[in-house]
Protein backbone atom coordinates (compact mmCIF):
# COMPACT_ATOMS: atom_id res chain seq x y z
CA UNK A 1 0.00 0.00 0.00
CA UNK A 2 1.27 3.27 -1.11
CA UNK A 3 0.05 6.24 0.94
CA UNK A 4 -0.44 9.32 -1.18
CA UNK A 5 0.81 12.35 0.84
CA UNK A 6 -1.39 15.03 2.27
CA UNK A 7 -1.53 18.12 -0.22
CA UNK A 8 -0.65 21.69 2.23
CA UNK A 9 -3.39 23.53 1.90
CA UNK A 10 -5.00 26.05 4.75
CA UNK A 11 -8.66 24.81 4.15
CA UNK A 12 -8.24 21.25 4.46
CA UNK A 13 -6.59 17.56 4.62
CA UNK A 14 -7.09 15.07 2.40
CA UNK A 15 -5.03 11.63 1.95
CA UNK A 16 -6.03 8.82 -0.62
CA UNK A 17 -4.22 5.25 -0.51
CA UNK A 18 -2.61 3.62 -3.29
CA UNK A 19 -2.82 0.22 -4.22
CA UNK A 20 -0.73 -1.38 -6.46
CA UNK A 21 -2.81 -2.68 -9.73
CA UNK A 22 -5.39 0.20 -9.17
CA UNK A 23 -6.54 1.14 -12.73
CA UNK A 24 -7.41 4.64 -13.96
CA UNK A 25 -8.53 6.16 -17.33
CA UNK A 26 -6.42 9.23 -17.04
CA UNK A 27 -3.05 10.42 -15.14
CA UNK A 28 -1.94 13.93 -14.78
CA UNK A 29 1.99 14.76 -14.29
CA UNK A 30 1.52 18.33 -13.17
CA UNK A 31 3.59 21.41 -10.84
CA UNK A 32 1.17 22.15 -8.50
CA UNK A 33 -2.77 21.77 -7.33
CA UNK A 34 -3.90 25.24 -8.90
CA UNK A 35 -7.52 25.72 -8.25
CA UNK A 36 -8.10 25.77 -12.52
CA UNK A 37 -6.52 22.39 -12.78
CA UNK A 38 -8.59 20.86 -10.07
CA UNK A 39 -12.01 22.27 -11.15
CA UNK A 40 -11.17 20.41 -14.68
CA UNK A 41 -9.90 17.56 -13.55
CA UNK A 42 -12.67 17.17 -10.64
CA UNK A 43 -15.56 17.60 -13.58
CA UNK A 44 -13.36 14.90 -15.71
CA UNK A 45 -13.94 12.75 -12.75
CA UNK A 46 -17.50 12.62 -12.94
CA UNK A 47 -17.17 11.02 -16.41
CA UNK A 48 -13.73 8.62 -16.07
CA UNK A 49 -11.18 7.86 -13.18
CA UNK A 50 -8.79 9.93 -12.85
CA UNK A 51 -5.42 10.37 -10.95
CA UNK A 52 -3.06 13.13 -10.56
CA UNK A 53 1.05 13.69 -9.68
CA UNK A 54 1.91 17.09 -8.45
CA UNK A 55 5.61 17.49 -8.74
CA UNK A 56 5.04 20.15 -5.74
CA UNK A 57 2.76 21.78 -3.32
CA UNK A 58 3.02 25.21 -3.78
CA UNK A 59 4.37 27.82 -5.36
CA UNK A 60 5.95 31.39 -4.45
CA UNK A 61 4.09 34.45 -5.24
CA UNK A 62 0.37 32.95 -4.93
CA UNK A 63 -2.22 33.77 -3.07
CA UNK A 64 -2.97 30.82 -0.69
CA UNK A 65 -6.08 30.12 -2.11
CA UNK A 66 -4.53 29.25 -5.07
CA UNK A 67 -4.71 25.89 -4.36
CA UNK A 68 -7.33 25.51 -1.79
CA UNK A 69 -10.38 23.79 -4.49
CA UNK A 70 -10.34 20.31 -2.32
CA UNK A 71 -9.87 17.31 -5.52
CA UNK A 72 -12.71 14.74 -6.12
CA UNK A 73 -9.67 12.71 -7.94
CA UNK A 74 -7.45 10.24 -6.08
CA UNK A 75 -3.93 12.18 -6.24
CA UNK A 76 -0.52 12.11 -5.03
CA UNK A 77 1.73 15.38 -4.23
CA UNK A 78 5.71 14.10 -4.64
CA UNK A 79 7.28 14.69 -0.76
CA UNK A 80 10.99 14.08 -1.40
CA UNK A 81 13.53 16.83 -1.68
CA UNK A 82 15.28 17.26 -4.53
CA UNK A 83 15.46 16.27 -8.36
CA UNK A 84 16.23 13.16 -8.22
CA UNK A 85 14.55 11.87 -4.79
CA UNK A 86 11.04 13.27 -6.87
CA UNK A 87 11.83 11.45 -10.04
CA UNK A 88 12.36 8.29 -7.82
CA UNK A 89 8.76 8.64 -6.21
CA UNK A 90 7.20 9.20 -9.47
CA UNK A 91 8.80 6.24 -10.62
CA UNK A 92 7.54 4.64 -8.16
CA UNK A 93 3.72 6.20 -8.06
CA UNK A 94 4.16 5.29 -12.16
CA UNK A 95 4.80 1.46 -11.67
CA UNK A 96 1.94 0.62 -9.67
CA UNK A 97 -0.64 2.01 -11.71
CA UNK A 98 -2.30 1.10 -14.63
CA UNK A 99 -3.73 3.43 -16.80
CA UNK A 100 -4.82 4.65 -20.16
CA UNK A 101 -3.22 7.61 -21.01
CA UNK A 102 -0.52 9.48 -19.26
CA UNK A 103 -1.14 13.16 -19.54
CA UNK A 104 2.15 15.56 -18.40
CA UNK A 105 2.64 19.47 -18.19
CA UNK A 106 4.83 20.21 -20.65
CA UNK A 107 8.66 20.47 -19.92
CA UNK A 108 7.78 22.06 -16.59
CA UNK A 109 10.33 19.83 -14.41
CA UNK A 110 12.17 17.53 -14.51
CA UNK A 111 10.75 14.68 -12.97
CA UNK A 112 7.74 15.63 -15.41
CA UNK A 113 10.10 15.02 -18.06
CA UNK A 114 11.03 11.71 -17.17
CA UNK A 115 7.24 10.79 -17.06
CA UNK A 116 7.98 10.40 -20.91
CA UNK A 117 10.22 7.71 -21.03
CA UNK A 118 9.30 6.12 -18.07
CA UNK A 119 5.62 5.74 -19.71
CA UNK A 120 5.35 3.93 -23.48
CA UNK A 121 4.68 6.52 -25.88
CA UNK A 122 1.95 5.50 -27.20
CA UNK A 123 0.35 6.27 -23.67
CA UNK A 124 1.41 9.63 -24.32
CA UNK A 125 -0.20 13.18 -23.99
CA UNK A 126 1.69 16.54 -23.68
CA UNK A 127 -0.41 19.50 -22.56
CA UNK A 128 1.20 22.35 -23.48
CA UNK A 129 0.49 25.56 -22.12
CA UNK A 130 3.50 27.51 -22.81
CA UNK A 131 3.04 29.84 -25.55
CA UNK A 132 5.02 31.06 -28.69
CA UNK A 133 5.22 34.52 -27.60
CA UNK A 134 7.14 33.58 -24.35
CA UNK A 135 9.34 30.91 -26.00
CA UNK A 136 13.55 31.18 -25.43
CA UNK A 137 15.42 29.31 -27.76
CA UNK A 138 18.61 27.76 -27.79
CA UNK A 139 20.05 24.51 -29.12
CA UNK A 140 19.67 22.79 -25.82
CA UNK A 141 16.19 23.66 -24.82
CA UNK A 142 15.10 22.95 -28.73
CA UNK A 143 16.53 19.35 -28.62
CA UNK A 144 14.47 18.83 -24.67
CA UNK A 145 11.48 20.12 -27.06
CA UNK A 146 11.62 17.85 -29.40
CA UNK A 147 12.86 14.59 -28.08
CA UNK A 148 9.84 15.26 -25.49
CA UNK A 149 7.34 15.69 -28.51
CA UNK A 150 9.02 12.65 -29.87
CA UNK A 151 8.04 10.72 -26.65
CA UNK A 152 3.90 11.88 -27.07
CA UNK A 153 1.11 10.48 -29.22
CA UNK A 154 -1.04 13.37 -28.80
CA UNK A 155 -0.35 16.78 -27.40
CA UNK A 156 -3.42 19.27 -26.43
CA UNK A 157 -2.41 22.91 -26.37
CA UNK A 158 -4.59 25.33 -24.93
CA UNK A 159 -4.95 27.70 -28.34
CA UNK A 160 -3.32 28.75 -31.28
CA UNK A 161 -0.62 30.41 -29.89
CA UNK A 162 0.14 26.96 -27.85
CA UNK A 163 -0.23 24.75 -31.42
CA UNK A 164 2.83 27.16 -33.04
CA UNK A 165 5.09 25.90 -30.30
CA UNK A 166 3.79 21.97 -31.52
CA UNK A 167 4.09 23.32 -35.55
CA UNK A 168 8.10 24.74 -34.36
CA UNK A 169 9.54 21.68 -33.67
CA UNK A 170 7.72 19.92 -36.50
CA UNK A 171 5.27 17.34 -34.36
CA UNK A 172 3.06 15.12 -36.18
CA UNK A 173 1.29 13.62 -33.17
CA UNK A 174 -2.74 13.92 -33.46
CA UNK A 175 -3.78 17.07 -32.32
CA UNK A 176 -6.64 18.47 -29.58
CA UNK A 177 -7.32 21.95 -28.67
CA UNK A 178 -8.37 22.35 -25.14
CA UNK A 179 -9.79 26.05 -25.62
CA UNK A 180 -7.89 26.30 -22.21
CA UNK A 181 -5.46 26.00 -19.83
CA UNK A 182 -8.74 24.79 -16.70
CA UNK A 183 -11.62 25.76 -15.56
CA UNK A 184 -12.15 29.03 -13.33
CA UNK A 185 -14.54 30.05 -11.18
CA UNK A 186 -16.95 30.60 -13.41
CA UNK A 187 -19.97 32.96 -12.52
CA UNK A 188 -23.46 33.67 -13.76
CA UNK A 189 -22.68 36.12 -16.40
CA UNK A 190 -23.56 39.41 -16.07
CA UNK A 191 -26.55 40.33 -18.66
CA UNK A 192 -25.56 43.53 -21.15
CA UNK A 193 -26.23 46.93 -19.77
CA UNK A 194 -24.64 49.59 -21.44
CA UNK A 195 -22.83 52.60 -19.13
CA UNK A 196 -22.58 55.99 -19.02
CA UNK A 197 -18.91 56.08 -19.29
CA UNK A 198 -16.03 53.67 -18.35
CA UNK A 199 -13.50 55.67 -16.09
CA UNK A 200 -12.24 52.52 -13.51
CA UNK A 201 -9.50 50.40 -15.05
CA UNK A 202 -8.51 46.89 -13.93
CA UNK A 203 -5.18 44.73 -13.65
CA UNK A 204 -5.12 40.92 -11.49
CA UNK A 205 -2.07 39.27 -11.50
CA UNK A 206 1.20 38.76 -9.87
CA UNK A 207 3.27 42.62 -9.85
CA UNK A 208 6.70 41.08 -11.27
CA UNK A 209 8.75 42.49 -14.20
CA UNK A 210 7.01 40.12 -17.20
CA UNK A 211 3.45 42.00 -15.96
CA UNK A 212 5.09 44.73 -17.52
CA UNK A 213 3.13 47.20 -14.40
CA UNK A 214 5.44 50.03 -14.93
CA UNK A 215 4.61 50.99 -18.28
CA UNK A 216 0.59 50.68 -17.39
CA UNK A 217 1.51 52.51 -14.29
CA UNK A 218 3.12 55.33 -16.36
CA UNK A 219 0.46 55.49 -18.92
CA UNK A 220 -2.58 55.95 -16.29
CA UNK A 221 -0.15 58.54 -14.39
CA UNK A 222 -0.89 60.95 -17.62
CA UNK A 223 -4.42 60.07 -17.82
CA UNK A 224 -5.60 61.51 -14.09
CA UNK A 225 -8.93 61.69 -15.00
CA UNK A 226 -9.32 57.84 -15.08
CA UNK A 227 -8.79 55.89 -12.12
CA UNK A 228 -6.37 52.04 -12.15
CA UNK A 229 -7.06 49.68 -10.05
CA UNK A 230 -3.91 47.22 -9.45
CA UNK A 231 -4.92 43.54 -7.16
CA UNK A 232 -1.75 41.39 -6.40
CA UNK A 233 1.23 41.09 -4.25
CA UNK A 234 5.14 40.65 -5.69
CA UNK A 235 8.58 41.91 -5.66
CA UNK A 236 7.49 45.28 -6.99
CA UNK A 237 4.68 46.48 -4.83
CA UNK A 238 6.61 48.60 -3.33
CA UNK A 239 8.64 50.07 -6.79
CA UNK A 240 5.31 50.45 -7.88
CA UNK A 241 3.18 52.00 -5.11
CA UNK A 242 6.45 54.89 -5.34
CA UNK A 243 5.50 55.42 -9.05
CA UNK A 244 1.56 55.71 -8.55
CA UNK A 245 -0.23 58.81 -8.97
CA UNK A 246 -3.06 59.10 -6.86
CA UNK A 247 -5.56 57.84 -9.41
CA UNK A 248 -3.61 54.43 -9.64
CA UNK A 249 -4.52 52.55 -6.13
CA UNK A 250 -2.27 48.98 -5.01
CA UNK A 251 -5.34 47.20 -3.74
CA UNK A 252 -2.89 43.55 -2.51
CA UNK A 253 -3.68 40.31 -2.68
CA UNK A 254 -7.93 39.34 -3.15
CA UNK A 255 -8.69 36.22 -2.41
CA UNK A 256 -9.66 34.25 -6.61
CA UNK A 257 -13.50 33.32 -4.63
CA UNK A 258 -13.75 37.29 -4.17
CA UNK A 259 -12.33 38.27 -7.36
CA UNK A 260 -15.67 38.93 -9.38
CA UNK A 261 -17.13 42.13 -7.38
CA UNK A 262 -14.04 43.50 -7.87
CA UNK A 263 -14.23 42.41 -11.67
CA UNK A 264 -17.91 43.57 -12.29
CA UNK A 265 -17.31 47.08 -10.53
CA UNK A 266 -14.72 47.99 -13.16
CA UNK A 267 -15.27 48.99 -16.51
CA UNK A 268 -12.13 47.79 -18.35
CA UNK A 269 -9.28 44.85 -17.49
CA UNK A 270 -6.11 45.39 -18.67
CA UNK A 271 -3.35 42.72 -19.17
CA UNK A 272 -0.01 44.08 -20.64
CA UNK A 273 2.43 41.34 -20.17
CA UNK A 274 5.89 41.10 -21.30
CA UNK A 275 4.97 37.39 -21.54
CA UNK A 276 1.84 35.26 -20.33
CA UNK A 277 1.71 31.69 -21.29
CA UNK A 278 -2.21 31.57 -21.57
CA UNK A 279 -3.59 34.63 -18.81
CA UNK A 280 -6.42 33.18 -17.46
CA UNK A 281 -7.78 36.37 -15.65
CA UNK A 282 -8.40 37.47 -19.23
CA UNK A 283 -10.87 35.12 -19.21
CA UNK A 284 -12.14 35.91 -15.81
CA UNK A 285 -12.34 38.87 -17.06
CA UNK A 286 -14.73 38.35 -20.12
CA UNK A 287 -17.02 35.96 -17.73
CA UNK A 288 -17.62 39.34 -15.47
CA UNK A 289 -18.96 41.23 -18.47
CA UNK A 290 -15.54 43.22 -18.74
CA UNK A 291 -14.05 44.24 -22.28
CA UNK A 292 -10.36 43.36 -22.00
CA UNK A 293 -7.05 45.28 -23.37
CA UNK A 294 -3.92 42.87 -23.53
CA UNK A 295 -0.68 42.65 -24.79
CA UNK A 296 0.31 41.07 -28.22
CA UNK A 297 2.65 38.90 -26.10
CA UNK A 298 -0.82 37.36 -24.28
CA UNK A 299 -1.01 33.69 -25.40
CA UNK A 300 -5.03 33.99 -25.48
CA UNK A 301 -5.19 36.70 -27.69
CA UNK A 302 -5.91 34.75 -30.83
CA UNK A 303 -8.24 32.62 -29.15
CA UNK A 304 -10.32 34.81 -27.03
CA UNK A 305 -9.58 38.15 -27.08
CA UNK A 306 -11.64 39.86 -30.91
CA UNK A 307 -12.82 43.06 -31.96
CA UNK A 308 -15.96 42.40 -30.36
CA UNK A 309 -14.78 42.13 -26.75
CA UNK A 310 -11.54 43.95 -26.82
CA UNK A 311 -8.22 45.35 -27.87
CA UNK A 312 -4.82 44.12 -28.35
CA UNK A 313 -1.30 46.30 -28.27
CA UNK A 314 2.15 45.97 -28.64
CA UNK A 315 3.97 45.09 -25.21
CA UNK A 316 6.52 47.36 -25.95
CA UNK A 317 4.69 50.30 -27.43
CA UNK A 318 3.68 52.85 -24.32
CA UNK A 319 1.94 55.11 -27.04
CA UNK A 320 -0.55 51.97 -28.23
CA UNK A 321 -1.36 51.13 -24.53
CA UNK A 322 -2.45 54.32 -24.50
CA UNK A 323 -4.70 54.92 -27.72
CA UNK A 324 -5.92 51.74 -26.69
CA UNK A 325 -7.14 53.02 -22.78
CA UNK A 326 -8.26 56.35 -24.87
CA UNK A 327 -10.15 54.16 -27.29
CA UNK A 328 -12.78 53.07 -24.30
CA UNK A 329 -13.51 56.75 -24.03
CA UNK A 330 -15.56 56.37 -26.88
CA UNK A 331 -19.03 55.06 -25.02
CA UNK A 332 -20.33 53.74 -28.25
CA UNK A 333 -17.40 51.87 -28.63
CA UNK A 334 -16.49 50.84 -25.36
CA UNK A 335 -20.67 49.49 -24.97
CA UNK A 336 -20.47 47.57 -28.37
CA UNK A 337 -17.42 45.52 -26.62
CA UNK A 338 -19.92 44.88 -23.66
CA UNK A 339 -22.37 43.82 -26.38
CA UNK A 340 -19.87 41.56 -27.02
CA UNK A 341 -18.68 40.04 -24.07
CA UNK A 342 -22.11 39.47 -23.06
CA UNK A 343 -22.39 37.17 -25.96
CA UNK A 344 -19.71 34.73 -25.30
CA UNK A 345 -20.98 31.23 -24.18
CA UNK A 346 -18.98 29.91 -21.32
CA UNK A 347 -20.52 26.87 -20.39
CA UNK A 348 -20.41 25.38 -23.56
CA UNK A 349 -16.14 26.65 -23.14
CA UNK A 350 -16.42 24.60 -19.94
CA UNK A 351 -18.13 21.60 -21.92
CA UNK A 352 -15.38 21.64 -24.59
CA UNK A 353 -12.56 21.83 -22.02
CA UNK A 354 -14.17 18.68 -20.65
CA UNK A 355 -15.03 16.96 -24.24
CA UNK A 356 -11.13 17.75 -25.17
CA UNK A 357 -9.62 15.31 -22.45
CA UNK A 358 -12.43 12.56 -22.70
CA UNK A 359 -11.28 12.67 -26.65
CA UNK A 360 -8.09 11.00 -25.37
CA UNK A 361 -10.24 7.95 -24.75
CA UNK A 362 -11.75 7.66 -28.11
Amino acid sequence: MHRICRMESKSYNYTTSLSKGDSYDLVFVTNMPSFYKVRLWNELNRHVRVYAIFVDSIEKDRNSDFVSVKPEFSYSVLSSSGVAGKSLELLRILRRVNYKKLVVGGWESIPSMLSYFISPKRKNAVFCESSIYEIHRSFLKDSIKKLILSRTSVALPSGQAQNDILNLFGYKGRVIYTGGCGLLNYVSQPPYEPRKNARNYLYVGRLADVKNLKILVEVFNDLPDLHLDIIGFGEQYNELKALAAPNVTLLGAVNNVDLPSHYQSHDVFVLPSKVEPWGLVVEEALNNGLPVIVSDSVGCKDDLVNSSNGLVFAHDDKIALRDAILKTQDIGFYNSLRMGVSQIDFSSRIESQVNAYLKLLE
